[in-house]
Parts: structure tokens; C-alpha cells; sequence
């Protein structure tokens, strides 16, 4: 009863701050942002299995029942966490611009998303944590896997398809060949980064290593070539 009680209170809420969205950005959309940053730092630091739902409502700054009115449960506030990180460092318009440039230019822009992504902080945090709980079972990768990754890959399919139709790459398998893309962004220096062999990638080395993938790629898959 408390539940639906609180349901119809975010409910209530949430029209009356669209009736009110030109006087500046939704409360309701402030708490979730927060309650979302404060779930993403706290996976990191301490783990799937170490974070509750109390200490994400402590640092975000807001009730429990507030976090329970955006989540129904940690899964399914994990799952947010990771689409909202991905698409932060990956969001759509990066692909809605295909034949705006070259296909060189094009592949550069989706490339160095791909690869500040991959390549961050956050993401090395990530995979350790993915890693770590492996030996539980696959859910929790499984659920990391289907809140994000897939839908880039997606995307990734779609955008070097749009470029085959323009004949300018000739590709026989587009999962396939986004596979390859990612793990050649992914290469050694996601290696060193994930066992701490190197805390960091400067600018100069990234670009370098981006411009050696695409090359890479575009020696397989270019039209022509």
C-alpha cells in the first residue's frame, strides 16, 4: 500500500513538472541524474554485492523510497546506470551525422567515442567489477551486457552499413566487422590499463592508436582495397 502510495506521489509529481518544464529542468530529472551518478560511483567502489540501495539514497541525497519511486530494484537501477554511462560517451547524434563527412571522417568520430569510452577510467572500473563477480555466475554480465554494449553494436552495425550502401566499404558481415572494430579499439591498451600495468592513456597516444585501428579497418573492409 505504501508502495502504490508513493507511486501516485512521483506520479502526481512528475505532471505537475511538465505542465512547469519552461520554468527550468524538472525536479524530477535532477533526482534521477543524482540518484544515477550516486549508483555508477558507488558500483566502482564497492562492488554490485557491496552497494545497497540505503547508501545510493544517502549519496544522491535522497529518500529510499524516492530511489524505489525511479527503481524497482538494484538490477534494474544497474542496468540505468550502465545504459546512462554509454550514452554519455556515446550518444546517438554521433551516428546521425553518416555522409555529413567523409567515411574517413565519419569512422574517425565513431572511433574515438568508441575508444574514450572503452579506454576511461570508469569503463577499466567496470570490467574489473565484471570480472571479479565471473566466478558468481554470468547474470550480473549478462544484465551489463544487454543494458548497453548491445544496443552499440547495434548502432555500430547500422552505421557501417548506411556506409556499404554508399559503396564505399564492403563488408560481408557487419556484426562481424563491428566486433573487430571495437576490439581493435580495444586493443593491448586496454590490457595494461585493466591489470594496472598503466593508470592512464595520454591524448597523443590514443589519437595514435585510434588512426593505426581505422587504418586496420579500413584495409579489410574499404571498397577497393
Amino acid at each position: 500500500m505504501q508502495d502504490t502510495a508513493a507511486e501516485g506521489a512521483v506520479a502526481h509529481q512528475v505532471g505537475n513538472e511538465t505542465k512547469n518544464q519552461g520554468r527550468g529542468r524538472p525536479r524530477c530529472v535532477e533526482k534521477n541524474q543524482a540518484i544515477l551518478e550516486a549508483a555508477t560511483a558507488l558500483f566502482l567502489e564497492n562492488g554490485f554485492d557491496g552497494t545497497s540501495m540505503d547508501e545510493v539514497a544517502r549519496r544522491a541525497g535522497v529518500s529510499k523510497q524516492t530511489v524505489y519511486s525511479h527503481f524497482a530494484g538494484k538490477e534494474q537501477l544497474f542496468a540505468a546506470s550502465t545504459r546512462a554511462k554509454i550514452e554519455e560517451h556515446y550518444p546517438e547524434n554521433v551516428l546521425s551525422r553518416v555522409g555529413a563527412h567523409s567515411l574517413e571522417s565519419d569512422l574517425r568520430t565513431v572511433s574515438d567515442h568508441i575508444a574514450e569510452l572503452m579506454l576511461g577510467e570508469e569503463a577499466i572500473a567496470m570490467f574489473r567489477l565484471l570480472v571479479e563477480r565471473g566466478g558468481k555466475g554470468p547474470d550480473l554480465a549478462e544484465l551489463f551486457w544487454q543494458s548497453g554494449p548491445l544496443d552499440m553494436l547495434d548502432s555500430l552495425k547500422a552505421f557501417l552499413g548506411q556506409w556499404c550502401e554508399r559503396g564505399e566499404l564492403d563488408i560481408p558481415d557487419l556484426e562481424l566487422a563491428a566486433m573487430q572494430l571495437v576490439s581493435l579499439l580495444k586493443g593491448g591498451l586496454h590490457y595494461r590499463l585493466a591489470i594496472g600495468l598503466v593508470d592512464r592513456v595520454d591524448r597523443a597516444t590514443l589519437d595514435a592508436h585510434v588512426t593505426n585501428c581505422i587504418d586496420a579497418f579500413l584495409k579489410l573492409y574499404k571498397s577497393g582495397r
